[in-house]
């Protein structure tokens, strides 16, 4: 036999020792342990209505309620939703590896005479179960518990609701900035370094109220709402609002307030930047935490940045024609038999009158359908509006009904252009490429 050859097998069997006597003292010959799992409890998670978690000295205590788990102990205050769901669907499907009688003496060295962890947890019907950890096993990836009050008996368990129970109190708590959620919002009110902004929504319309009358852009305002709505507490920092002053909240420099479709209010309200992060609070609750600068910065939006920029709303199902008078001429859009709007063939004298050609998509419909402004003037300069005296390009929409709508769009001031439409005084500046796409000779 080779030395290295030796070795391993000196190696291997000196680990096989190891693992004989390590069992043979938690496992004595007399007291063989069951071979096959089976549930530690029976019982269903929608069933379990409380739960306390004893950890480092610390004690928490959670509440289950209509609208989900509560923090009674050490704050009152919203519990994570995932991670209490996740311990209570964890203990109703948890499974012993295996179970073996142990004296009182053993129970110490399974680490189980001061449990690092013991979580309890109340039932709908007022019974109780509780379950205390030890240490884990020689392969690290179990744990020995004492189930209910049974010390007689060790269990073996694989440690993921030990992983999933082993939080602080910060872990356990919601995180959510606010405590009413913005994506239902029919209104909103935001005070910021810029000026107040607000919008009502009506029939899934948002319009701007200040700091005047528009049409509000409704991505941009949902993208608003969904940010707030997503914004996690990065850190606690008081469960008391005694001192907001210390935290730049007594007056701050960013206010949100919204009201969802049942009527619920809420306000978020900003203070001062510290360290990269900035103070604070939900005005329903005493807590102080902190937020990120992304948060800050999303809730700095201007005016302008929420209303509505597109230069014209319109569906093609309802415009009957589109006539446009460029420098190339005028072209006209109008319905086929299938109802889209097309650019009928010219045909040449010299060409076979017979072949008429097909009729095209018409080319400007894309063109008004993507022009978003990248400024809006409501009080245009006068060397602005004077840009639209003789504007080159000049669209008219008629609906169905006979309706026009008039598009004056001006020549180009290096890589923007300016527009104004007969439904507004205001005057939008938008990219150079809708006087393109617009003065562009239309042909079949």
């Amino acid at each position: 036999m080779k030395k290295s050859t030796g070795i391993i097998f000196l190696v291997a069997a000196a680990l096989a020792a190891f693992v004989y006597f390590y069992e043979l003292k938690h496992n004595p010959p007399s007291e063989t342990p069951g071979s096959s799992s089976k549930p530690a409890f029976s019982v269903s998670a929608d069933d379990i209505t409380g739960v306390t978690l004893e950890r480092a000295g610390t004690t928490a205590t959670f509440e289950h309620r209509p609208d989900g788990w509560y923090m009674l102990q050490p704050v009152a205050t919203r519990a994570d939703q995932s991670r209490l769901t996740g311990i209570t669907s964890q203990i109703a499907s948890l499974q012993t590896d295996r179970t073996f009688p142990v004296t009182a003496e053993q129970i110490t060295s399974f680490g189980l005479d001061h449990p690092s962890i013991t979580l309890a947890i109340t039932m709908k019907n007022g019974s109780k179960h509780k379950l205390r950890f030890g240490g884990k096993d020689f392969s690290g990836s179990s744990v020995y518990v004492l189930l209910d009050e049974d010390t007689k008996n060790v269990s073996l368990i694989a440690d993921t609701l030990l992983t999933t129970s082993d939080k602080g109190v910060e872990d356990l708590r919601d995180r959510a900035v606010l405590s009413v959620p913005a994506y239902d919002a029919t209104s909103f009110d935001l005070v910021n370094p810029g000026g107040e902004i607000a919008g009502m929504k009506k029939d899934d319309q948002w319009t701007m109220q200040k700091p005047r009358a528009a049409a509000g852009d409704s991505s941009a305002i949902t993208s608003l709402l969904e940010t707030v709505n997503n914004a996690q507490i990065t850190k606690f920092v008081s469960d008391s609002a005694a001192d907001l002053g210390k935290y730049g909240l007594a007056s701050p420099a960013i206010r949100f307030h919204s009201t969802g479709a049942n009527g619920q209010a809420a306000e978020l309200q900003i203070g001062k930047k510290d360290s990269g992060e900035y103070f604070a609070r939900d005005a329903s609750r005493p807590t102080i935490f902190r937020v990120n600068d992304a948060l800050y910065k999303a809730l700095n939006e201007k005016f302008g940045d929420l209303r509505d920029k597109q230069l014209v709303h319109f569906s093609e199902a309802d415009i009957s024609q589109i006539e446009v008078r460029n420098q190339n001429g005028t072209s006209q859009c109008t319905k086929d038999a299938g109802g889209q709007l097309v650019i009928q063939p010219v045909v040449d004298d010299k060409e076979d009158k017979g072949d008429k050609g097909a009729a095209v998509p018409c080319p400007f419909v894309a063109a008004l359908e993507m022009a978003r402004a990248q400024e809006i003037y409501d009080e245009p300069p006068a060397a602005i509006a004077g840009k639209l005296a003789k504007a080159p390009v000049q669209v008219t929409l008629t609906n169905v009904s006979g309706k026009k709508l008039e598009i004056q769009v001006s020549a180009p001031a290096g890589d923007s252009v300016y527009a104004r439409t007969s439904g507004g005084p205001e005057i939008y500046k938008l990219e150079k490429k809708l006087f393109d796409d617009l003065n562009s000779k239309a042909s079949p």
